[in-house]
Order: C-alpha cells, then sequence, then structure tokens
C-alpha cells in the first residue's frame, strides 16, 4: 500500500473516532468509560497519518526514472491493485460514521436473547432501597432484587423503572429492556422485566418510565428469569443520555 494511501486511510479513521467522541455518539458503542482511550487512540492515528503523509511527500520520486525503462512491460503485472482496492473499502465504514452514525442497539437485539440477570456474591446482603416514593431504581438492580432476593427489598416500596419496549418471545405483549455492556456494544446483554396489569400497547423501541411495585411472578434463582412489576403509570420518555447499563 502507498504511504499516501496509509496516510490517508489513518486521518480518516482517527478523525472519525474524534468526530464520535467529541459528538457524545461514542456511548451508543462502548461503556463512558472508554472516552479517554478514544481520544488517546483518535490522537495517535491522527499523529501517524500525518507523519505517512509528510513522509511520502518528502521522500524522493526514485520511480520516476523507471517509467519506460521496462520495453514491452507496459501492461499491469496483476501485483498491488488488489491490495489498494481493499485498503479503499476500509473508507466505507468511516463514510457511514460521518453520513449515518448508527444508533444504539435494542429491541431487535434484546428479542433475540434470552435474559440475563447478574448474580450477587455469595453471602452478599441487597442493601434497602433509599428513600423516595417512587424509588427510582436501574432494571439491573431491580431484577437482581427480585430474581436472587426473592422481592425481600421490594415489598412495599413503589419504585420506578426505566427502560425500552421490546416485544415479547412469545408473541404477547412487551417486556420492558436495558441491555448491558461490559465494554462495547458487542458483548450486549438484555435485562428484562415483565410488566403485568394495565399495559398499554406501545411500538418496540419506544422508552418509558414505568412507576408500580413488585409482583411476584417470572421466576427466582435464575439468570434468565424475568421478574414482574406491577403497573400504577406508563409514560413515554426521551431516550437516556447513556443507553446501555
Amino acid at each position: 500500500m502507498k504511504r499516501e494511501v496509509q496516510g490517508v486511510l489513518l486521518i480518516l479513521v482517527g478523525g472519525a473516532i474524534a468526530r464520535i467522541v467529541i459528538s457524545g455518539a461514542y456511548i451508543n458503542y462502548v461503556k463512558p468509560s472508554m472516552k479517554p482511550y478514544l481520544y488517546v487512540s483518535a490522537a495517535i492515528l491522527l499523529a501517524l497519518g500525518v507523519l505517512a503523509l509528510y513522509d511520502a511527500v518528502r521522500a524522493p520520486r526514485t520511480n520516476v526514472a523507471r517509467v519506460g525503462a521496462g520495453a514491452g512491460h507496459d501492461h499491469d503485472d496483476g501485483h498491488g491493485h488488489g491490495s489498494m482496492g481493499v485498503a479503499w473499502l476500509l473508507l466505507l465504514p468511516v463514510a457511514a460514521v460521518f453520513l449515518v452514525a448508527p444508533g444504539p442497539l435494542g429491541a431487535y437485539t434484546a428479542t433475540r436473547e434470552a435474559s440475563s440477570v447478574s448474580q450477587p456474591k455469595a453471602g452478599e446482603l441487597m442493601p434497602p432501597l433509599p428513600p423516595g416514593d417512587p424509588v427510582p431504581v436501574p432494571l439491573d438492580s431491580y431484577a437482581t432484587r427480585a430474581v436472587w432476593d426473592d422481592g425481600r427489598t421490594l415489598e412495599g416500596r413503589t419504585v420506578e423503572l426505566i427502560g425500552f419496549v421490546a416485544p415479547s418471545p412469545e408473541g404477547d405483549g412487551w417486556q420492558l429492556t436495558r441491555l448491558a455492556l461490559a465494554c462495547c456494544a458487542a458483548d450486549t446483554v438484555p435485562v428484562k422485566v415483565q410488566p403485568v396489569g394495565d399495559v398499554p400497547d406501545l411500538p418496540a423501541n419506544t422508552w418509558v418510565a414505568v412507576t408500580g411495585r413488585y409482583q411476584p411472578g417470572g421466576g427466582t434463582q435464575s439468570a434468565t428469569a424475568v421478574p414482574w412489576v406491577e403497573v400504577d403509570r406508563i409514560v413515554p420518555i426521551q431516550p437516556p443520555a447513556e443507553p446501555y447499563l
């Protein structure tokens, strides 16, 4: 690959990374804690790209003397052009980021995987919920309390849960869902809670705040259980700034 092409590709990829970090779109793909590393990666790629272009511009053009020297060798020798084509294909994902940056994963991903409820460490006790009526509870915390602690810390409390609408795998109704990730969007797992009671039909990927109370059901002591919440109120909301847990 020519040094000029290397430089251009490095600058474009570095610029794409810098763009999604500055715009905040990076949280659609990685955890917020990765932001400093993305800045460093973008800076390194941009610096390498500039150095590659500088090196290509100042390098002596020794190949000029070869033009016409090889009589009978005017035709393509079949080397190099294939790799150049592959190199330019690397621009496709970069163009996608600049033109149409993909949004966060949602219902399509969630409906294709079973719920994943984190199990507390052996002997770890669930702390009581903080004051509040309703008290905001992260969806994964609610699921863990309901599944692994039999809802003891949820009983008698009104909670507010935030998530998006994902169609039920059984095809009847929907489940309140969030996607949790360890590092990047490639390793996301869904956490699901089943609203019960007066539940309206809502389009997939609608973000909602569900106010309600713990209702036994959906299974316990299983990482794939889908606990229930008895609905008092469901209000559509704007997507949160950080879509993943």
